[in-house]
């Protein structure tokens, strides 16, 4: 019985996440019905959550997640970060600091990490090469993420997805040939990271102390 809601409402909120993807349709992208990924997939963050986390840390760390999943669909077909799941993200996290879940000051220096520095670095890349390194939809996941994170699981966030995105093109390029114009979504990766930064720190406690400000 312990499985079971948290079973029951991540199918839902993978079958919530699926219609809303449909609906705002960009680039034309869509779930058929009898596709059920999201609704096997999101029922894992809820089952672990459940498992291990205070009620309403699981209930956070869960809408969170299910939104990192869907970005991360959405993102990898059509290269672009719909902004209703930001601002659902953000909804969840401020929440979450009126609730103290969250500490203001580990928040706001989070949201510093994750996404005021990155888009200094946006700003300066454009002046030197005129090309634009990364997206202002992964700044707004930076915002959300970083948040959600604090400064430290955030800059580990920002790094391993690096690291993760650099891998996956040297793989593409070596089937597909090299293309120093080729790009590839940030969002998978920055959802896949910041995620397993978080399970991370709470199997490992003793490698994150630095993060409690």
């Amino acid at each position: 019985m312990e499985y079971f809601f948290p079973i029951t409402i991540g199918s839902l909120s993978g079958y919530f996440i699926k219609n809303v993807i449909n609906w705002i349709d960009i680039d034309n992208y869509k779930i058929n019905n009898n596709n059920f990924i999201l609704e096997i997939i999101c029922p894992i963050p809820w089952i672990w959550s459940f498992l291990n986390l205070p009620l309403f840390d699981a209930i956070i760390f869960s809408t969170i997640t299910v939104v990192l999943i869907g970005i991360s669909f959405v993102d990898f077909h059509t290269m672009q970060i719909p902004l209703l799941f930001v601002i659902i993200g953000a909804g969840a996290v401020l929440i979450a600091i009126f609730k103290k879940s969250i500490y203001l000051s580990s928040a706001a220096y989070g949201i510093f990490v994750g996404a005021i520095i990155p888009l200094i670095i946006l700003g300066l890349m454009w002046l030197i090469t005129k090309r634009q390194g990364m997206g202002f939809g992964d700044i707004q996941m930076g915002f959300v993420l970083g948040a959600w994170l604090g400064p430290m699981r955030m800059a580990l966030t920002l790094f391993f997805a690096s690291v993760l995105s650099l891998i996956v093109w040297i793989a593409v390029s070596l089937v597909h040939g090299f293309d120093k114009n080729r790009a590839i979504p940030m969002g998978p990766f920055l959802s896949v990271a910041g995620t397993g930064v978080y399970v991370g720190s709470f199997y490992y406690p003793e490698l994150f102390h630095l993060l409690i400000i």
